[in-house]
């Protein structure tokens, strides 16, 4: 299985917009889950130990990362179109 990089490059500015703008709405969404999710693994590690269940938040943060990255590069992209 091949990863495909983004290329933005074909994309119209307002599509990239667009896609940006809804993008950003949900690493905002999944961040604020994986932190609230951590708080509550926190206070389930105190009251009553561990589970299993609990590494969701640490697992979660790989796909935060990646999304990050992909919004990063919508800026990059944004922004090397302004110069031109």
């Amino acid at each position: 299985m091949e990863l495909k990089k983004n290329d933005f490059s074909d994309v119209t500015t307002k599509d990239l917009i667009k896609k940006k703008k809804s993008t950003s709405f949900v690493t905002g969404l999944l961040a604020g889950c994986i932190i609230a999710y951590s708080f509550i693994a926190i206070f389930h590690i105190i009251n009553e130990g561990f589970t299993p269940i609990l590494i969701i938040p640490f697992v979660s943060l790989p796909v935060l990362i990646i999304i990050y990255k992909q919004v990063k590069s919508m800026d990059q992209e944004l922004k090397s179109r302004e110069s031109d």
